[in-house]
């Protein structure tokens, strides 16, 4: 577990609130922050107006991916995850799929011309 993951473990079990923490109730509290995360953006398509509102919102926006990391570690946590190390696996998984000499530039979504394969 990294540094985040025991203090919120740690911060859970002095409350006694891992009883509460099932992981159906993580999972929506995560689609939930994902949800508020989506209402600061919802109506705009242009995709440098949308940075631009991240960076206006970006306490909102800070506060979100805190919440998000949260429900998260709890979960990770329930399941025996070190997330850095889940991470790791993902970062290295996916410099293999993607190679920059195949996808830099391209977009990887294989129905509109990507190199991945995967659906």
């Amino acid at each position: 577990m990294n540094k985040f993951q025991k203090e919120i473990d740690k911060f859970s079990k002095d409350r006694n609130w891992d009883q509460f923490h099932n992981p159906k109730d993580l999972l929506l509290g995560i689609v939930e922050e994902i949800g508020e995360f989506r209402n600061i953006i919802k109506w705009e398509q242009d995709p440098q107006k949308i940075r631009q509102v991240l960076k206006e919102k970006n306490v909102e926006v800070d506060d979100t991916i805190g919440d998000i990391l949260w429900f998260l570690s709890l979960l990770a946590n329930q399941s025996n995850i070190d997330i850095d190390k889940s991470l790791s696996r993902v970062i290295d998984a996916n410099k293999k799929r993607f190679p920059i000499t195949k996808t830099r530039n391209r977009h990887t979504n294989v129905n509109i011309g990507g190199h991945d394969g995967r659906k």
